[in-house]
C-alpha cells in the first residue's frame, strides 16, 4: 500500500515538474541593478571616537659598567627605550 502511494506521488509531481518545465513562453523580467544610498548617520551627542598613538621609542647604545676595583660588570649593549608612552587621543575628524 505504501509502495503504490509513493508511485501515485512521484507521477503527479513528475507531471507537474514537466509541465511547469514548458511553459516558460513568457520574455525573462528585465531587473534594475539595485540602487545604493548613502547618507551621514549623526551621532548621538556625547559621543567621542579615540585614535591610539604608538609609544614612541629610541635605540640607545649603553656602554660597559665597570665597578670600583675596574671589573666589569656589564658588558656594552644596546637598549630600546621609551621616550614617550602610548595614549589615546581624540580623533579630530575632516569637515566633509
Amino acid at each position: 500500500m505504501n509502495t503504490l502511494r509513493a508511485l501515485i506521488v512521484m507521477g503527479i509531481l513528475g507531471a507537474a515538474a514537466s509541465h511547469l518545465g514548458g511553459c516558460s513562453s513568457k520574455a525573462p523580467v528585465e531587473t534594475s541593478p539595485p540602487t545604493v544610498v548613502e547618507y551621514r548617520v549623526k551621532e548621538p551627542p556625547g559621543v567621542v571616537e579615540y585614535i591610539w598613538e604608538e609609544p614612541m621609542v629610541d635605540v640607545v647604545d649603553v656602554p660597559p659598567g665597570l665597578d670600583p676595583e675596574g671589573h666589569y660588570y656589564r658588558p656594552g649593549h644596546q637598549e630600546v627605550t621609551e621616550i614617550r608612552q602610548g595614549r589615546w587621543q581624540y580623533y579630530k575628524k575632516p569637515n566633509r
